[in-house]
């Protein structure tokens, strides 16, 4: 089993993070920048959506050979084009695959990413499918208010497009997961009691406690991952965590005293696209020649749950 392929596609719109402070005169770029990392982000523009982002990011990792055996279509996102029917219904339709294939989205944020590759995963283990097409399709902006100095410098809208074989030289797993609902109302949506341009739900976070789930949950679960691998932390290749900020991959490396030319960041330019993060990351240190065949990859989400799902990835 391995990871085959991978795109994406990130929203149109660019928006430094100088022209957000432009907007909000008592915001300090400076300080902003040295906490996120984030110098720029990815804005879905009036004519794209997310499912829109989907489409662009399969259509780039599918050819006629692969669109056709293609069995298994996972639909990550918290930014649905519709509930009724299921949004992986309509990518369905869209790209153009097979009526014989498996369809069904997945609600899951920042660790969004590793859920769907445990559930692709397991239906081709299990042989109820052989070729599976794992999407993470996010807009977060849609719902994030101007004057929001936690969430506007932080988050972009993009897409990304997996195919994962049950063929090939790699592997996917072990995993781990890790869940504390009592932390829901620190990222979530809630109602709308005036901010402009967004709608009826404007997101909030209460950034300290997210950073504080972060740092109890991912070294621990880091440690029980390489100890489900059978593994030590030397033997990682290349760690590709969330991209959710600089603040906080500096603080998870400190922890677990990772050498920095194994950790891949890739937010300054993109920002945090959610579930999206880590294939976009897989892909940029693909491109960048850091990501190759036989190496052995920790990835881990976290954030918006709160939620972690972790695994190890073999090239």
């Amino acid at each position: 089993m391995q990871i085959s392929a991978i795109e994406f596609k990130l929203g149109s719109k660019i928006e430094t993070l100088a022209q957000a402070c432009e907007q909000n005169p008592d915001w300090q770029a400076d300080r902003l920048l040295a906490k996120t990392g984030i110098f720029q982000r990815h804005l879905a523009t009036p004519e794209e959506s997310p499912l829109s982002l989907a489409v662009e990011a399969s259509e780039k990792v599918l050819n006629d050979a692969s669109r056709n055996k293609i069995d298994g279509l996972i639909y990550v996102t918290q930014s649905p084009e519709s509930t009724i029917p299921t949004t992986a219904c309509l990518l369905h339709e869209r790209l153009g695959l097979a009526e014989n294939c498996l369809a069904f989205d997945l609600n899951q944020g920042c660790s969004g990413f590793v859920y769907g590759l445990s559930m692709a995963s397991g239906l081709l283990r299990t042989e109820q499918i052989t070729r599976c097409l794992l999407v993470c399709a996010e807009g977060y902006s849609k719902y994030i208010s101007p004057d929001d100095r936690t969430c506007r410098p932080i988050f972009s809208d993009g897409a990304s497009a997996v195919i994962i074989d049950a063929a090939g030289s790699g592997d996917i797993g072990p995993f781990v997961f890790a869940t504390d609902g009592k932390g829901a109302p620190n990222l979530a949506l809630k109602k709308n009691n005036g901010a402009e341009i967004v709608g009826d739900q404007v997101l909030h976070m209460n950034g300290p406690k997210v950073l504080e789930f972060t740092m109890e949950a991912v070294p621990a679960s880091v440690s029980r991952l390489i100890d489900k691998a059978g593994l030590t932390l030397a033997e990682i290749d290349m760690f590709v965590f969330h991209q959710a900020s600089k603040v906080v991959l500096d603080r998870v490396r400190q922890n677990l005293d990772i050498d920095e030319a194994k950790m891949f960041r890739n937010y300054r330019d993109i920002g945090n696209t959610v579930s999206a993060t880590i294939p976009v990351a897989m892909k940029q240190a693909q491109s960048a020649g850091l990501l190759a065949a036989d190496m052995t990859v920790l990835v881990m989400g976290f954030g918006v749950g709160y939620s972690l799902a972790g695994c190890i990835v073999r090239t």
